[in-house]
């Protein structure tokens, strides 16, 4: 395992490997695919949608009961968690008959449990829920919350020693899979203000609830916030599978902040020349990458296993009566986090 004190510095000696860099994506300079000061090019009428474009209110309908600069969360654990979290739940509404008077009973006990006053309550079709939610996969519950509390990028880089940042993420089923992953792994999420994908309904039902307790951050440029944490002390380690360099070779017991790419681009130019080295994970089989969260949890507790060991190697040391061992400190020796009900590898119900 190469050493973190004895490498090359950052700058114009950082140690990068051949053929890393990978030129960005273009589109037109317009970002709208016509010619300039041209409206759209005739064609057939748009589809009908049931939905308007809050994405809640079906059309010739009431306007959505969801508060002006709320969010809504559907589904059994991500209300749960959200009961145990920081947005407060201003009402949830539930399917009719017997599965709904079932689903009642449990939201007063997740609320006893996480010590809150029960939301209000309120029975609608599952029709209904399935507008409110703007989808289908509610299990029978959906419920108004408030806006999703970011963090700023600064507290990240004060009260986090293992970061990940995300470069475009489109899918949001990947990014709440990656949310779910850096909560249990105790690691901050980094993401762009813009071309990716944010933390909604969708996001939340994916990371079965972890996003209620994450630490997940919106930066206006990657690159910046790149710098800022090396100013701060961190060691930044892109992912790419081109790569000639083992994430197995390198240390990340010190602040360590993991840069993965978007699912078919991989990292952004400007971002990759911006992280001090660049890994690839060893593959075996005979597909080309692995699922960009799959990549997230490989690195964030290859991480963690080598903090974990460190630690017990000081406790060991400790008691062998050697006084000059450092204790395990805040690397701990277990998994940190912890705040999503179940396991990692539980349904993400």
């Amino acid at each position: 395992m190469a050493d973190r004190d004895n490498r090359t510095g950052r700058g114009g000696g950082r140690r990068r490997e051949a053929g890393h860099s990978q030129a960005p994506v273009r589109g037109t300079a317009s970002g709208r695919g016509g010619a300039p000061g041209r409206g759209p090019a005739p064609g057939p009428a748009p589809t009908s949608s049931p939905m308007s474009a809050a994405g809640r209110t079906p059309k010739g309908a009431a306007e959505s009961p969801v508060g002006h600069g709320h969010d809504v969360v559907y589904g059994r654990n991500p209300l749960r968690e959200a009961l145990r979290g920081r947005r407060r739940v201003h009402r949830v509404w539930v399917q009719t008959g017997k599965a709904g008077t079932d689903l009642t009973a449990e939201v007063h006990g997740w609320a006893t449990e996480a010590g809150v006053s029960a939301p209000s309550l309120e029975v609608r079709s599952l029709e209904e829920l399935g507008v409110l939610a703007a989808s289908s996969d509610h299990q029978g519950v959906v419920a108004e919350v408030d806006a999703f509390p970011y963090t700023p990028e600064g507290e990240v880089l004060e009260r986090f020693d293992l970061v990940l940042v995300l470069d475009r993420i489109q899918d949001p089923h990947n990014l709440g899979a990656i949310v779910r992953t850096a909560e249990v792994a105790g690691a901050a999420v980094v993401i762009p203000r813009h071309r990716t994908a944010v933390v909604t309904a969708a996001v939340v039902k994916a990371s079965a609830g972890a996003t209620e307790h994450a630490a997940v951050a919106q930066v206006r440029n990657l690159t910046d916030f790149l710098s800022d944490a090396k100013a701060a002390g961190f060691w930044v380690y892109g992912a790419d599978a081109s790569a000639t360099t083992s994430h197995y070779d390198h240390d990340y017991q010190g602040k360590t902040v993991f840069v993965l790419g978007s699912e078919g681009e991989g990292l952004g130019r400007r971002v990759n020349q911006a992280c001090d080295v660049v890994v690839r994970i060893p593959q075996a089989g005979r597909v080309g990458s692995l699922n960009v969260s799959v990549s997230a949890g490989v690195l964030l507790f290859e991480a963690h296993r080598q903090r974990a060991g460190k630690a017990t190697a000081s406790s060991d040391d400790q008691a062998g009566g050697d006084s000059g061992a450092r204790g395990a400190g805040a690397s701990g020796d277990e998994v940190p986090g912890g705040g999503v009900s179940g396991t990692l590898g539980g349904d993400a119900r």
